[in-house]
């Protein structure tokens, strides 16, 4: 087999990796109109290849009433929100009330908290209300990565590439 043909063939197998690859959908919630552009930005310049969707949500209410509705494969979650901060959100998410009713394949998503309150005693409590990680703001894009590589591997739920 010539050299030629073998890296025809690899690029052929890489092709098709890469059309049947699933794509996950990502949930941004965040009350900040900026801070949504900046992480759906990045999410789609940096994770293109394993990014579907990112949907953003401005208040821990829409994303409680979307979860309702669709399935997600991972929420970026704000902290310091109006009406339901992000620690209530995930709550609710994990609760799953009559109040805020979500789809099964949602209730154990992973969700990691981006925010400027990050201290020990804060990522405890994160921690102990489920989510997976944090990352703090001013958001640095390694960390993000190994933040979102990180939820993915006890889940099952995404390939990160």
């Amino acid at each position: 087999m010539s050299m030629n043909s073998i890296h025809g063939h690899l690029l052929h197998l890489e092709l098709a990796f890469q059309q049947t690859k699933r794509k996950f959908k990502v949930m941004i919630v965040d009350d900040n109109s900026v801070n949504l552009a900046i992480l759906s930005r990045m999410l789609y310049v940096h994770f293109a290849e394993t990014v579907e969707l990112a949907a953003v949500m401005t208040s821990g209410v829409a994303a409680l009433e979307r979860l309702g509705k669709e399935e997600f494969d991972l929420i970026l979650m704000d902290i310091d929100m109006p009406i339901l901060t992000g620690v209530e959100t995930t709550v609710a998410i994990r609760q799953n009330t009559p109040e805020h009713p979500i789809l099964e394949q949602n209730q154990n998503i992973p969700i990691i908290a981006v925010t400027t309150s990050d201290g020990q005693a804060q990522r405890e409590l994160y921690q102990q209300i489920g989510m997976s990680d944090c990352v703090s703001k001013p958001i640095v894009l390694s960390k993000l990565r190994s933040a979102i590589e990180g939820a993915a591997k006890p889940t099952g739920y995404m390939a990160v590439g």
